[in-house]
């Protein structure tokens, strides 16, 4: 064989493909993007297959630990906007004002994904382009504060409602207990979209709501029946599932969580919270169900610390599918009970947390981890042990065939 026929020209594309692992390198090199078609140079070629499966690892490590940063943000986020806010309302006897109050700052929604857009995109848009491309799912008419306002009152008025019974929940329990309950929204969304949604049955999420409403009952009778904890956790039952509502409607008008869609959204919240809701707050205010100190008095504080600790939760739950995986940030939602004991215990003079209570954490966190399995988590299992089980078999096999093979016999050389 001539030896010059290494140095011809191959075209990667017209190569054979034996082997598997081969197969795995051309497919991460499309998905990186850093291999190009048209290279014609064999030895060009290797040398960015090898730099660009180097790169995969690391670009799923990076994004995974981001992940987890991010998870432990949404957690203390969490955790610490429920304790300030819990703070606020024992020296402000104001619940709605509260929420009306922490509900504006939602207007800074879209320019905080502007700003993420101005910095991590390259063909950068204006401030108007880009707000009409995010708002697609308003129609493909005129886009008016008009129609705004319309496709966006519902969502603000659930969403209301979801920061008001938590506020109102926050009188009863501790922030532990809610963030405990909060989890259990997660079974809530499920049940609604496979009625609303018809999503598809599993019987393992059916047992992962049953677990959830499982330790609700728990944690209502943890203090006995006549308790405040009876109330409080109802309450914290009626944001939850009320949160679940404004999720699964969330899916059926919009479709699934994008974050120039779920930032648009809830910038025109807060308008709805500046334009129809304040006259709602002023009326509180007239027939003195609620009153306010005066301006001086109030918790500025504290009050603007729980409205920018909020906005950050939301902010990061809706960016889920830019920063990092779905399910890491979902995690931390699931993490802010442990970082809301953490936070009661530090902070406040919590009493003893009881056996109920810790098993019926127990039981609502191992429904909510349940409820993240994806829905072919039965198949993905039974093919890794079919996998696990034949390539088993497939070496005990090998190692026979070898072992019956005779071995040949080496014969030396002579120069």
């Amino acid at each position: 064989m001539n030896m010059n026929k290494l140095s011809a020209k191959v075209s990667p594309c017209s190569a054979p493909t034996p082997a598997t692992g081969q197969l795995s390198l051309l497919e991460c090199g499309t998905r990186c993007g850093s291999v190009q078609s048209g290279l014609q140079e064999a030895g060009q070629s290797g040398l960015r297959f090898r730099g660009c499966c180097s790169q995969c690892p690391l670009t799923a490590a990076r994004r995974g630990a981001t992940g987890l940063l991010l998870a432990a943000c949404v957690a203390w986020s969490y955790a610490w906007a429920a304790h300030y806010a819990k703070d606020t309302l024992t020296k402000l006897q104001s619940p709605f004002f509260i929420m009306w109050f922490c509900s504006v700052w939602n207007l800074f929604s879209f320019p905080l994904y502007y700003l993420g857009h101005v910095v991590g995109s390259q063909p950068r848009q204006q401030p108007c382009t880009q707000f009409r491309v995010c708002s697609r799912f308003v129609g493909r008419g005129e886009l008016s504060s008009k129609v705004l306002l319309k496709v966006a009152a519902p969502f603000s008025l659930l969403h209301s409602a979801s920061e008001y019974l938590h506020l109102l929940a926050l009188h009863h329990i501790s922030i532990s207990d809610s963030s405990t309950v909060l989890c259990c929204s997660q079974a809530f969304i499920f049940l609604l979209s496979w009625i609303g949604l018809k999503d598809r049955f599993m019987g393992v999420r059916i047992v992962a709501a049953i677990l959830s409403i499982t330790g609700i009952v728990m944690m209502s009778y943890a203090d006995g029946f006549h308790s405040d904890s009876i109330t409080g956790v109802a309450l914290g039952v009626g944001s939850a599932s009320t949160s679940a509502f404004y999720k699964v409607l969330f899916r059926k008008r919009v479709g699934q969580v994008q974050p120039g869609a779920a930032s648009v959204l809830m910038s025109c919240e807060g308008l709805c919270s500046v334009g129809l809701h304040s006259w709602f707050c002023a009326l509180l205010y007239i027939s003195h169900v609620e009153s306010w100190p005066t301006p001086q008095h109030i918790p500025w504080d504290t009050l603007c610390l729980t409205a920018s600790l909020l906005l950050a939760f939301n902010v990061l739950v809706n960016m889920r599918e830019v920063l990092t995986y779905p399910t890491l940030i979902s995690l931390g939602i699931l993490f802010t009970i442990p970082a809301s004991v953490a936070v009661d215990s530090f902070m406040s003079s919590a009493p003893h947390t009881s056996q109920v209570r810790m098993v019926a954490r127990a039981i609502i966190a191992a429904g909510y981890l349940m409820l993240l399995l994806p829905e072919d988590w039965d198949e993905r299992t039974a093919g890794w042990f079919r996998v696990l089980w034949h390539g088993h078999e497939e070496s005990l096999m090998g190692e026979e065939i070898e072992a019956d093979q005779p071995k040949p016999t080496v014969v030396a050389a002579l120069p």
